[in-house]
């Protein structure tokens, strides 16, 4: 879409450069051949496939860099939609640890100490009671004995102990973690991503459109380079001819010197028309080979063609290309985008909600602490972060305005594309009906000229202007034909209906010079 139609331009150019020419004429005597370095006089015939515009079009779309780049991005977009279609199922996780572990405890021994006395202490009053048939002596002899023992030995105890253990456990585990809630989040990264997808498929019709056109006029751009190349030679040959009989009537006297110099300046300027046009069309034809990676270069089988019958109604195309533009439908995807960042953007001021799940496949090697599984729910909220979440929200909002001018500006833009490109198309269609009368006539007027001044009827500068008169009409009506073949397809590529373009290329009722 960001080609501009140069084929008026282009018509006005070589039409002014042949206004410094002059015409060839079909039915006064055959020229003198050029010499050996000059190009023939008929349309070349350059080396290379012969290629119909619908193989050409096949060659371009296999080789094409730009085409290759889109369709990978489409490829990227569609498996970026499946990477995330089950976004919702729970995640399963495996993991495997090797840990190496030292625990230090250190117990107070005191209350120990002091639990094992009044044991003892207990056990020694009631020793009377349950021996009421001792000796009190005796009793007292043995509670003392027991006592200082006890006492000696507590004592003896520190009053704490360090307790240390060092391992290496081997630690699988297995963890679920289930979304239950993400505010929305998933849905918008799922539907975002199929958006992308439509993104793509648009960039990829839109790529095929600009390769197509640039096609169009590389194309048929060499056929009308071809077109004044032949008219350029034969204005030259034509010219030779003229000087011929300029220089026959001089030796003669029936024309004048200043005679003959009016026609070997008009020869010339018709030798230099012919150098340029040498170099358009090896321009041109290098231009095609470049896109269609042929370094031989190729002959174009499909001449320029116009259809005689109005294309249709500028309603019909405007409709269209509302209805199924490319960039319209590439806009509306970048749009759906920008609006699922929007709940993108909303979800992360929401709570999560996510349910989880463990479980220790080494049980017989786990820690003290460790469960043997475990199972929950989560509830997660951010009550603090850098970002500023609502300025977040107004950001992604005013992405979707932008995109919603984006599409209001490509529509008018299509509709003024649309009006522009069928008033071109329509201009050249007339314009080259309208030549074919003009050439007739401009060659009836080279012939008649040409007779009178070879008779002494005419002057010089009358035949010089009728063989410019009949070189203008012809570039004219070749570079009718090409603006016609350049605007359709600009119009069918504003109105999506690009592809329709070898189907008028059938359907043509004429063909181009």
């Amino acid at each position: 879409m960001a080609l501009r139609l140069d084929a008026r331009t282009a018509a006005i150019a070589v039409a002014t450069m042949a206004l410094a020419a002059a015409g060839g004429d079909a039915s006064a005597d055959p020229p003198t051949p050029p010499p050996p370095s000059s190009a023939p006089s008929s349309a070349p015939s350059p080396e290379g496939p012969s290629l119909s515009f619908d193989a050409a079009r096949e060659r371009l779309f296999s080789r094409s860099d730009s085409l290759a780049a889109a369709r990978s991005g489409l490829r990227a977009s569609q498996d970026q939609a499946d990477a995330v279609k089950l976004l919702g199922a729970p995640s399963v996780f495996l993991d495997a640890q090797v840990l190496r572990y030292r625990k230090t405890l250190d117990l107070s021994l005191d209350p120990a100490k002091q639990l094992v006395q009044s044991s003892v202490d207990g056990f020694l009053a009631a020793l009377p009671d349950k021996f009421p048939s001792a000796p009190p002596g005796l009793l007292g002899q043995i509670g003392a004995g027991i006592d200082q023992q006890v006492s000696g030995a507590l004592g003896a105890l520190p009053g704490s102990a360090r307790l240390q253990t060092e391992e290496t456990l081997f630690r699988p585990t297995v963890a679920a973690l289930a979304p239950l809630y993400t505010g929305g989040l998933i849905d918008a990264t799922r539907d975002a991503a199929k958006a992308g997808v439509r993104q793509a498929d648009a960039e990829l019709t839109i790529a095929g459109d600009e390769a197509l056109l640039l096609l169009v006029q590389a194309y048929f751009g060499q056929q009308l380079a071809a077109q004044v190349l032949r008219v350029s030679t034969e204005t030259r040959d034509g010219f030779d001819l003229h000087l011929r009989n300029a220089e026959k009537l001089e030796r003669e006297g029936f024309i004048s010197k200043a005679q003959r110099l009016q026609v070997q300046v008009a020869r010339d300027a018709a030798a230099r028309q012919y150098e340029r046009a040498v170099d358009q069309y090896a321009t041109a034809r290098s231009s095609l080979a470049i896109l269609l990676r042929e370094p031989a270069g190729v002959a174009p089988a499909t001449p320029m063609f116009v259809n005689a019958r109005p294309i249709g109604p500028e309603r019909e195309f405007v409709d269209a290309a509302l209805a199924g533009q490319p960039l319209l439908r590439k806009l509306d995807a970048v749009r759906d985008q920008a609006r699922q960042g929007v709940r993108a953007a909303q979800a992360a001021q929401r709570p999560s909600v996510y349910g989880f799940a463990e479980y220790n496949l080494n049980r017989g090697d786990a820690l003290l602490v460790e469960p043997d599984w475990i199972v929950g729910l989560g509830v997660h909220y951010t009550l603090f972060s850098g970002l500023n979440r609502g300025k977040a929200v107004s950001a992604a909002r005013q992405r979707v305005r932008q995109a919603d001018s984006a599409v209001d500006a490509a529509r008018a833009a299509l509709e003024t594309a649309v009006v522009r490109a069928r008033g071109q198309a329509e201009t050249a269609r007339r314009q080259y009906g309208l030549l074919a009368v003009n050439i007739e006539a401009a060659r009836e007027s080279v012939r008649v000229n040409d007779l009178a001044f070879r008779e002494g009827q005419a002057t010089a500068a009358e035949v010089v202007d009728a063989r410019v008169a009949l070189s203008v009409a012809e570039t004219q009506r070749a570079a009718a034909a090409y603006e016609y073949d350049l605007a359709l397809a600009q119009l069918l590529a504003a109105s999506g209906r690009l592809a329709d373009y070898a189907d008028y290329i059938k359907t043509a009722d004429k063909v181009g010079p």
